[in-house]
Parts: C-alpha cells; structure tokens; sequence
C-alpha cells in the first residue's frame, strides 16, 4: 500500500498492527523469561537481569538509535525518490551496527567482573550475573544487527516480514526457555542460551529479504562520507538518550531498592518493570509505527496526512493505557504471582505497593511515546531528545530522591509516575510548537 497516497486508517493500521503484534511478541518474549527466571530460579535469577539491564540499555540503545535514525533519513529519501541513496545509508548503517557491536561486546565481556562491582553487586549476584552475561554478550551483536534490519524492513514496506521475525524470535524463546530451565535445569545459563538464539533467529528470518525481488533497498559497496551516519545518529539520538537513561536510572533505583528493601527489592522492581513494559511496549509499537509513515509523508510535504495518522495514533495509546489501568487497579495479585513463587510474600507485597501508584503512568506515557516519536520523524531530535530525558532520566531520578523526604518509602513508589506526568506537559508544549500545520519545509 502507498504510504503517501492510500487511505489514511488502512496505511495506518497496516503498520500499526504488525508493529504491535512484533512489540507484545518481544514483550512476551521477556515476560517469559521473568516468569520462568522468577518461578525456576527465584529472587537472585530476577535481580540478576535487573543488575544487567544498564549493559542491555547501552547496546540496545545504540542499535535504536541507528535503526531508527538511519531509517527515517532513507524514508524521507525514498519518498523523494532517492533509491540509490536510500540503499547507500542503508549499507552503512549495516557495516556500522555490525563494527560497533562485536567490538563493544568483546570488550564488555572482558572485563564483566569490574563491571558487575561498579553496578553494586554483590558476591553472590554477582556470580549469578555472570553466568547470565557472559552467555548473552556473546549473542547480542546478532540482536543489534537484527534491530536494525527490523527498521529497515518497514521502510521496504514489509512491515508484515517483520512483525514475522519478531514472533518468532519470541515463540523461539519460549520454548527454548521451557527446555532450558525447566526440562534440563539450566538456570539462569539457560535463561540466556534461550534469548540468544532466539535473538540470532530475528536476524536470519530479516535478511533474506533484502536480496529478494521485493526489495526496494539493497546492499551496496559502503563508500564515501559516513557523514549521513553521524547525522543519523544524531536524529535517532532521542532514542539511544532514552534506553540509556533508562539503563542509569535502573542503576539509581536498584541502589534505593536493595537499601531501602534488600534482594527483594530488585526483584519487585523487575516484576514492576514487566508490568509497566506491557502497556508501553504497545504503545511503543503505535508510535514506532509512525516512524516509517510520517518520514516519507514528510519527504513529499504531506502535512495533513500527517495530522490524520497523529490523530489516530493519539486516541489508539489513550485506549492502551485504559486498558491497562483497569487491569492494574482490579487485579494486581494476579499479575504478580504470574511471576513469584507463593514463598516469595515480602517480594510479592512490594510489587502491590508498587501497584497503587503505578497505573498512573499508562494516562500520560502512549501520548508521550507519540509526540517523541513524531518529532523524530519530522528531524527535530533535539525536541525529542528533551522529552525521551525527561520521561526516562531527568525526572525519575529527581523524584526518587526528593519524594520520599515528603512521603517516606511511598515517595519511590511515585517517582515513576510523577516523571511520566511532568513529561506530559513539556511534550505537549513541544507539539504546539513543531505541530503539522508549522512544519517549514527547507525547499
């Protein structure tokens, strides 16, 4: 279907279902490993990934930012029909997810032990940590590489391939995930043998495709100036700022946690983190979904199409969130012992304290996500820059520092939802200013 020409709801929903679909498939993805970990492995399993979830950030981040970065520049340029130079950006950001990312694992598996006290861990997280890291930095670079093929295959207008791939990686892992930690009591070394060759099973499926007849970008000699993948970066800088400010803040809580409530602690922040990573990661995929479909929009100067595809994209994260308040609100217990064994009770009851106040975040983050992903889209990475550090560094770690003198222990159960809120109004504030009707186009 024309991206630029066909009718708004059915271009919209083309890309916005896939795009879900793949996003509730890597959600599932974790969420299993979180229910296999926490039910076959216990406490230490979960605050393992927890304490190595900074390391995922970095990389993750850095993937994102290329992928979509590098992505949108050849949106803009195939809706201007550049397909030459679509298909060159798309080579070199290929030739520099894969430098970057098994040179930044090999040293990060080189020296874990050094990185695992700097987080905090001790003794024996550590150990646990390690047995998890050690096999998933081996596997990672595939999964970098495999994020950015993603991107690009919904700009080829495959977003159905992809949502493909996504699902797979994810049934992939969960029975691997079964196999692994239930049927040969693996543990944790499981749990992450499990992920990894889920995670090389995305890149296989994805690339294939760009040397089909289908393909509209291909892989090409990556000469010349890198200078389109440095402007890529720093389009798609929004989104490496907010996987890493994620990364940091996971750091901070997981400190305030562990002194304020031990191993258990962690382990309830994690549970929470699932719980919050459902809703978002759907209206991630809405969002994310405009990516492809504002950005060549843009490249032919659509404005009002691009107001129709917000409009949509607004009222379908605000129907998201509802969904997952109710869910919240009526039945946390349940959502809890998904992941917790019934011994686990002091675990359990922090992740129902936690419950109170979280919900609040699903009224403001779909609108969030939409705003920051459209002011990506349309190059302005600095707006969406300062809303993606808003929402996931600047404000989480000023509340969980500064509420709890005002509401004790509660106060860190509020630091994510009041960030998520502040946030609200300083997105808003933005799209007023870089709104469709005020797009200046250069030329």
């Amino acid at each position: 279907m024309n991206v630029i020409k066909g009718k708004i709801s059915s271009v919209f929903f083309q890309y916005s279902i896939p795009s879900v679909l793949g996003m509730l498939a890597i959600s599932s993805a974790n969420i299993v490993d979180g229910f296999f970990i926490g039910n076959y492995v216990g406490d230490f399993g979960l605050a393992a990934i927890n304490i190595s979830l900074p390391i995922f950030s970095l990389l993750f981040g850095f993937a994102l930012m290329l992928a979509i970065g590098s992505s949108v520049i050849s949106g803009k340029l195939i809706g201007e029909g550049e397909i030459k130079n679509a298909s060159i950006v798309f080579s070199k950001t290929i030739a520099s997810i894969t430098l970057f990312s098994f040179i930044t694992c090999t040293v990060l598996f080189l020296n874990i032990d050094t990185i695992l006290y700097l987080f905090g861990a001790d003794e024996n997280l550590t150990k646990i940590a390690i047995e998890y890291l050690s096999v998933m930095l081996i596997f990672i670079p595939f999964l970098m590489i495999g994020i950015v093929l993603d991107y690009f295959v919904r700009i080829d207008n495959r977003p159905n391939l992809s949502f493909i791939a996504l699902l797979s990686s994810a049934v992939i892992n969960f029975i691997l995930d079964w196999f692994m930690i239930v049927y040969l009591q693996e543990g944790i070394f499981g749990a992450a043998l499990a992920t990894g060759i889920s995670q090389f099973a995305l890149l296989v499926i994805l690339l294939p495709h760009f040397f089909s007849k289908k393909a509209t970008l291909r892989f090409v000699k990556p000469l010349g100036s890198y200078a389109e993948i440095i402007k890529a970066c720093y389009n798609g800088a929004s989104e490496f700022v907010n996987e890493i400010s994620l990364g940091i803040m996971t750091l901070i809580f997981n400190y305030v946690m562990i002194k304020n409530f031990g191993v258990e602690g962690i382990a309830a922040f994690t549970v929470i983190e699932y719980l919050i990573f459902i809703g978002i990661m759907i209206s991630f995929g809405i969002s994310d979904s405009l990516q492809p479909i504002i950005s060549k929009n843009f490249g032919a100067k659509e404005n009002k199409r691009i107001e129709e595809f917000l409009k949509l994209a607004f009222i379908s994260t605000s129907l998201v969130g509802v969904a997952m308040i109710v869910f919240i609100i009526f039945i946390p217990d349940t959502l809890a012992n998904i992941f917790l064994e019934d011994t686990n009770q002091k675990t359990k009851q922090l992740v129902l304290n936690f419950a109170v106040f979280i919900w609040i975040i699903f009224l403001f983050d779909g609108i969030n996500l939409v705003i920051s992903a459209y002011l990506t889209a349309i190059h302005k990475p600095l707006a969406s820059m300062i809303i993606a550090l808003s929402r996931s560094f600047i404000f989480p770690v000023l509340f969980i520092f500064a509420l709890p003198f005002l509401f004790d222990t509660q106060g860190i159960f509020l630091a994510i939802p009041m960030a998520e809120a502040i946030t609200f109004i300083i997105a808003i504030i933005l799209f007023r200013k870089f709104s469709p009707r005020k797009i200046i186009y250069n030329s």
